[in-house]
């Protein structure tokens, strides 16, 4: 299992770079101060709330089982969703954003089909 979650993450920030540099065409923004603050307390919330929710899970039903095939594609639909929405909140006019639902979509369909 984590060699696949593995290759997986590193499929996704690939696809995410190449993504952000095909849409945007040009350098990532800086984010506002306030989106700053806003992206660094929801990451760190996102990853708290996984960490716990995984180690209940391998508890629970194993490092193999459909539970955690399921914790992996909300956990990437809560973190990419949510890094979408910061790009699109505080970087206005930017298309960052999309690049984010891309690999959201991505990363889901690579977990579903790979576990």
């Amino acid at each position: 299992m984590g060699g696949k979650i593995g290759l997986i993450c590193i499929l996704l920030a690939f696809s995410h770079l190449i993504l952000r540099i095909w849409l945007v065409e040009t350098e990532r923004k800086e984010l506002p101060d306030e989106g700053k603050e806003v992206s660094i307390w929801g990451k760190i919330i996102i990853a708290l709330i996984g960490i716990i929710t995984c180690i209940v899970i391998i508890i629970v039903d194993g490092s193999e089982g459909k539970a955690m095939k399921w914790f992996w594609m909300l956990f990437i639909i809560t973190a990419m969703g949510f890094q979408s929405f910061i790009d699109w909140k505080y970087l206005k006019g930017s298309k960052e954003y999309i690049a984010s639902l891309i690999v959201l979509i991505i990363g889901v369909t690579l977990v579903y089909f790979l576990f």
